[in-house]
């Protein structure tokens, strides 16, 4: 690369270069709009088909993230062009010191072994491409920033971008706010507030870093316009943190920052400017916890009694991810295939990950794959961190940045980012995921003795990456079209448009032939045109790919419509015994046990699936929950059940017991649950034949209890029961 006009500074010191190669700047410049565009396309989670309208589609991928796997395929080309751009051109070959790529490689590796060995497939296949995506992120990076331009242009996207989500996350806030909901907490374009927090984390201390360079390196005016501009992106992005409020969060980033300060200190870089404005943000931010209902709400000791639940929860699912990777030490469970396999292991309620991704990494991929982040971890800190002289400006040659206050800033992100994903599984949002390894990749670049180069051939680069390249262009390109027509598919069933919605689930089976939700969601429309073979063969073949609870139950289901009970009840046995808890499936279990369903005494069997649902309610299962708004109906059918059983064997205290308990689940049920679904009615989470089948059991409870009351004189609490019996009929 001497040709290019570069040279050394003594001790590691940035190289002064007279121009970057044109296509080191391409290179750098998609990279770094990749990783920019990343948070507002793919900032949510892969939860199957959302139903989006036509006229919709571009909206809902370009600002609502509701297209998480076109959003990552749409980002992933541009990181996939950069890569190919560098390969192509670069005849010397910048990569990562051994200590961290050879772990890094072989985490990726191991996590490609445990999906062919435990046949996670679809789930672990994509868990694998978002992971090699990063890591081509990082060895683009490595191989064409350096500290200059080429740096900036990777570096100054993130940070608008950073700031932009941060404005846009304000501005919801507000908007919410006037409209009468002053708690609401910010999701911008991310699956959960927190996931939110977890990005803010990272790229908060980044732009802290380069305010504080510009700071110290700039010189009039350009100083103040460029340090003014990111103080207000600094407190753009806390003020978005805080009112994500997540508490968790919030400790990262006080975390990060105090790794940032440690090591700026260290250092002696900090400047009377920076404090002054970080003073300014602080009493900017502290408006803003003044002012906002959410944040407020959730630091206070009310708060923190309140929500002693969440705290308990993820303790708990920490215990139960612990337990599935000892259980499987070697492989895991399966890389992608934690929510399915977690639930046998599981003591609280049903969650999609194990809010910890160490500890998700170790259940899903093994151990040897944590052991393999951990050392790579170590790798890069080594470098990260190392000390460096600042450059000598007595030196009679061109003034050359101190880039040690990036340093500091991207060391205090990936700090952030490590300390966030010890309470949360951030890495599941491929936004966090990138931007990640983006980080990782300038920490690499812009460090002392962080790479080393070597000769590759033409033939054998650009072979090479255009293999990878295309192998991994191909699988997101699946995901994305397939996803793209699945969310088509789930709109038109919605609208009840049943052969348009069957096309749109076979061009989505077409590109992505072995996505499982995409085999049962078209399994169903196909047994709603009549086609019941085609339907079981779809809906079987999905389960087999997924033998999550969730599918097993909803083949038993068409199984019983059939009126095969036998292979119904299989089902729902297999469904028990991937998850203990299932609710649904116990309800099932006992139903089916009861050969006279207008007989309100059970045999002993249905009794004990009853029971089974009674004792995980009083249960830390049924205690402890991620979203205690969310209130299971299956208690209260249960409780129904087992009154009217106690009622026909005339043990009327135990029946009036189970009465009441069955009332207090309907009732909480109709409060807190019933609106939420109602409003969730255009994203289908109004199911009408259900909520008939608990108003339908809410209003026997009312009446039984009533007549029961009445039988013992409490002729008042009977009266009460019989109005409230009458509007819900009304309603």
């Amino acid at each position: 690369m001497q040709r290019n006009g570069a040279k050394h500074s003594g001790n590691g010191r940035a190289k002064v270069k007279a121009r970057a190669p044109q296509w080191a700047s391409w290179a750098a410049g998609l990279t770094g709009v990749g990783v920019a565009l990343v948070p507002w396309l793919s900032g949510s989670v892969y939860v199957g088909a959302r139903p989006v309208a036509p006229s919709d589609t571009l909206t809902a991928l370009l600002w609502g993230a509701d297209m998480p796997l076109m959003g990552m395929f749409l980002a992933s080309l541009l990181i996939l062009a950069g890569f190919l751009i560098a390969a192509w051109n670069a005849e010397m070959w910048r990569l990562p010191i051994g200590r961290f790529l050879l772990p890094s490689a072989l985490l990726i590796l191991w996590m490609g072994v445990s999906t062919v060995v435990m046949q996670s497939g679809w789930a672990g296949l994509l868990r694998v491409v978002q992971w090699l995506v990063g890591l081509i992120a990082l060895l683009t990076i490595v191989a064409v920033v350096r500290r200059g331009v080429s740096a900036w242009l990777v570096i100054a996207p993130v940070l608008v971008s950073a700031s932009l989500v941060g404005l846009r996350a304000c501005t919801e806030y507000l908007i919410n706010a006037l409209g009468g909901v002053p708690n609401w907490r910010v999701f911008a374009s991310f699956f959960n507030p927190n996931l939110l927090a977890g990005y803010l984390a990272m790229t908060t201390p980044l732009t802290l870093g380069a305010l504080l360079m510009l700071g110290r390196e700039l010189p009039e005016p350009r100083r103040r316009v460029y340090t003014a501009l990111l103080t207000v992106a600094v407190w753009l992005q806390l003020s978005a943190l805080a009112l994500t409020a997540s508490r968790l969060g919030m400790l990262a980033f006080v975390g990060a920052g105090s790794v940032f300060m440690g090591a700026a200190g260290a250092w002696r870089l900090l400047s009377r400017d920076f404090i002054l404005r970080l003073m300014v943000v602080g009493v900017l931010l502290l408006g803003v916890f003044w002012l906002s209902t959410p944040a407020t709400q959730r630091l206070t000791p009310q708060a923190a009694t309140q929500d002693v639940h969440s705290g308990a929860f993820r303790i708990e699912t920490w215990k139960g991810a612990l337990r599935a990777a000892l259980a499987n030490p070697i492989v895991g469970v399966g890389t992608g295939a934690f929510e399915w396999q977690y639930p046998r292991y599981a003591q609280v309620g049903y969650t999609r990950s194990a809010h910890n991704t160490y500890l998700e990494i170790a259940a899903e991929s093994g151990l040897p794959a944590l052991l393999f982040l951990l050392v790579a971890a170590m790798g890069w800190l080594a470098r990260a961190a190392q000390r460096e002289q600042p450059p000598d400006p007595n030196r009679p040659i061109t003034r050359v940045m101190d880039w040690r206050p990036m340093r500091v800033g991207i060391l205090a992100g990936v700090a952030g980012a490590a300390l966030h994903n010890a309470v949360d599984s951030d890495l599941q949002a491929f936004a966090n995921l990138l931007t990640l390894w983006a980080v990782l990749g300038l920490g690499i670049a812009l460090a002392v003795d962080g790479v080393f180069t070597i000769p590759v051939r033409a033939i054998e680069r650009r072979g090479t990456a255009l293999a990878v390249g295309l192998t991994v262009a191909v699988a997101l390109a699946a995901f994305g079209l397939g996803e793209w027509y699945a969310n088509q598919g789930r709109y038109e069933t919605l609208v009840t448009h049943v052969p348009q919605a069957a096309e749109f689930y076979s061009l989505a089976r077409r590109f992505d032939s072995t996505n499982p939700d995409y085999l049962m969601d078209a399994g169903e429309l196909y047994y709603a045109l009549g086609r019941r073979e085609t339907a079981f063969e779809l809906m079987t073949r999905s389960v087999k790919l997924k033998p999550s609870p969730r599918n097993l139950y909803r083949l038993g289901l068409y199984y019983e419509r059939e009126g095969d009970l036998e292979k119904a009840r299989a089902q729902y046995e297999a469904a028990l015994a991937r998850d203990p808890h299932s609710l649904p499936a116990l309800l099932k279990l006992a139903q089916l046990a009861q050969p006279d369903p207008n007989n309100p005494q059970l045999g002993e069997e249905a009794k004990r699936y009853y029971e089974r649902v009674v004792e995980i309610q009083n249960s830390p299962y049924g205690q402890i929950r991620a979203v205690p708004e969310i209130v299971e109906t299956a208690y209260g059918f249960a409780h129904l059940a087992l009154a009217r059983h106690y009622r026909a064997l005339n043990e009327t205290v135990k029946a009036q017991g189970h009465y009441e308990q069955a009332l207090a689940v309907f009732r909480n049920y109709r409060e807190v649950t019933y609106p939420f679904n109602l409003a969730g009615r255009a994203l289908g989470m109004y199911n009408p034949e259900r909520e008939r089948q608990i108003l339908s059991a809410y209003l026997q409870t009312l009446n039984e209890l009533a007549a029961l009351y009445e039988a013992q004189g409490r002729s008042a609490e009977a009266s009460s029961l019989k109005e409230e019996y009458g509007r819900l009929s009304a309603e």
